[in-house]
Order: structure tokens, then C-alpha cells, then sequence
């Protein structure tokens, strides 16, 4: 799993190749992994195939005949597709994923908690909007420990 964070304004090419940004990128050529990529509420997600293949067997346990977990399934996970970096450090969005995200040019990629987005910058700005009024509403995170004192774990 890499760990960066941050926001980063990048470009996508006529044939969809993002270049990442060489922090991540760095990130990634060390895990010796590639990328799986999804269509998750309006953006690209992306995980190291490692992540990934964890997260399939646990989907494995999910019903195809529960009409949730059957829509789970082909919204979430029939979609996916397998990425690496080129020579360059870029990753070839599929044009399906490019469509359903909404990507253009002008890209944003964000980094946290060992997943990265890729985003429209227009529909970035809905979201992270939205979810400043959830919060709002909600009243946020307020019984939610954002650190286990006892954690003597290694870091992400």
C-alpha cells in the first residue's frame, strides 16, 4: 500500500493517460504493484492490486441474487480495470472510466489513506461541498476516535 497525501492539479491527454504525481508515483514503482481503478460516486478510485484483491474476497462473500449486493457488484466492482504506470509514470484511464467520472483535460487526483481519486474538477467542488454540509448536518465525527492511544502498530 503507498501513503501520500495531498491534492494535485494534473492533465489527462487526448488518450487518457494521467501522469501521477511523482510523490504517488514514487509510491507505486516501490510497491511494485499496479493499479486497479473503479467508478465509485463520481470519480475514478484507485487501489494497489494488493488492496484490491483483499477487498474481492471479501466481496466474494456478498449474494449475486440480493438485488443489493447485485448492484454493489456491477456498479462497484464489474467495472474495474487493471492499470500500471508506463515508462512515463502515467496510467491509462479506460474510456468507460473517463465517461462515468466525467474526466476531461483537467484533472484532479487526491491521495489519502492509501487510496487515491481522480476527479472532474467541476464535480470535486459538488462533493467536497456536499459532504461540508453532511457533516454540518450530522454534527460530523464528534463520537469517532481518530486515533487508537493503544495503536503501537507501524504506520500506513
Amino acid at each position: 500500500m503507498f501513503q501520500v497525501r495531498g491534492q494535485f492539479d494534473v492533465k489527462m491527454d487526448a488518450k487518457g493517460r494521467v501522469a501521477l504525481p511523482a510523490r504517488l508515483r514514487e509510491r507505486i514503482v516501490a510497491a511494485s504493484e499496479g493499479l486497479v481503478l473503479t467508478h465509485y460516486e463520481g470519480c475514478i478510485q484507485g487501489f494497489t492490486a494488493s488492496r484490491w484483491r483483499k477487498m474481492e474476497r471479501r466481496f466474494l462473500g456478498v449474494s449475486p441474487f440480493d438485488r443489493a449486493s447485485r448492484a454493489f457488484l456491477l456498479a462497484f466492482v464489474a467495472g474495474a480495470a487493471e492499470v500500471t504506470l508506463d515508462a512515463s509514470g502515467r496510467i491509462n484511464i479506460p474510456p468507460a472510466l473517463r465517461r462515468q467520472a466525467g474526466l476531461d483535460k483537467q484533472c484532479v487526483v487526491l491521495s489519502y489513506l492509501g487510496t487515491l481519486e481522480i476527479w472532474n474538477p467541476d464535480r470535486l467542488l459538488v462533493a467536497q461541498g456536499a459532504a461540508a454540509s453532511t457533516l454540518q448536518e450530522t454534527g460530523g465525527l464528534d463520537g469517532f476516535l481518530a486515533y487508537d492511544p493503544d495503536d503501537d502498530g507501524a504506520d500506513l
